[in-house]
């Protein structure tokens, strides 16, 4: 990819996702200022009705979605073409500049160097949506290429990273105990897909009757994942150690306002259930 010519500042895909990270890693330390500073700029820039909005969405459909036939593709990506025009591009331009501003005051520059695990999707994505935007005077060349490698994008399996392996006696003990350090102190990690859509869904809808129905399901399912796990295991140090992360779970309760700790709970039994599953949950 030709870096001169993306600029990774102004692709909201980018900013949102270091904008997440950020408001997640400070939920777990306890940085309440940082946590409320960046959901602030995440309620203020990313609402409904805002282009950069729209973009984003836009753009993250697209790095979410998998296609299995390549046939339906030109049809998407003409679809997303109209949806680009469909977006103001000055109101927008204006909106990012805001946002940049707004982060370089609060953060730093230091912000942009944040890892994105699908940075190059991101970029690639980012870079096709810019040639829609130029209509007639866009570059052919520069479109077919693009548009070749966001055909890869979308027939790409969407699959995470396994988080932990627990195939073999031996690690299990281990694991436990960074299952418990989790539970019970702030710890800093990448999110999984699941977590993210559980902390966008609060910072957007606070405590809503779908988010709370949803972090019940959680531990309900984190209950029986640790209860099929126990079946099968044999070994009685680590049936000890999942018996007391059980026994803190259950007593874990949604009702009511919810508030930080809950959402660092529930982003445990996520992980919870990757890993007991061997990362098979979704």
């Amino acid at each position: 990819m030709n870096k001169k010519s993306h600029n990774k500042k102004r692709n909201v895909g980018i900013i949102y996702e270091q904008l997440v990270f950020k408001l997640s890693k400070a939920l777990v330390e306890n940085d309440k200022k940082t946590f409320h500073d960046t959901k602030a700029i995440i309620k203020k820039y990313f609402k409904k009705g805002t282009e950069l909005y729209k973009e984003h969405r836009l753009l993250n459909s697209i790095a979410e979605t998998e296609i299995k036939e390549r046939s339906v593709i030109p049809v998407i990506l003409e679809e997303t073409k109209k949806a680009t025009w469909r977006i103001n591009k000055r109101k927008l331009n204006f909106e990012k500049s805001k946002l940049i501003r707004s982060i370089n005051e609060t953060f730093g520059k230091s912000f942009y160097s944040t890892r994105v695990n699908n940075y190059r999707d991101l970029a690639t994505i980012d870079m096709l949506l810019n040639e829609y935007k130029k209509g007639s005077d866009c570059d052919p060349k520069t479109l077919v290429e693009y548009s070749s490698k966001v055909t890869d994008i979308l027939l790409k399996e969407k699959i995470q990273e396994d988080l932990a392996k627990m195939k073999t006696p031996e690690i299990n003990p281990l694991v436990v105990k960074i299952m418990r350090e989790k539970f019970n102190k702030s710890y800093a990690k990448n999110l999984s897909e699941q977590q993210m859509n559980l902390v966008n869904e609060w910072i957007i809808n606070g405590s809503s009757d779908q988010l709370v129905s949803e972090l019940k399901g959680t531990k309900t399912l984190c209950i029986e994942s640790l209860k099929n796990y126990k079946q099968n295991c044999e070994n009685n140090f680590v049936l000890s150690n999942l018996t007391k992360v059980e026994s803190e779970i259950q007593f874990v309760n949604f009702d009511g306002t919810l508030t930080e700790n809950h959402i660092i709970k529930a982003m445990t039994m996520h992980e919870i259930i990757n890993e007991l599953s061997g990362n098979e949950y979704e």
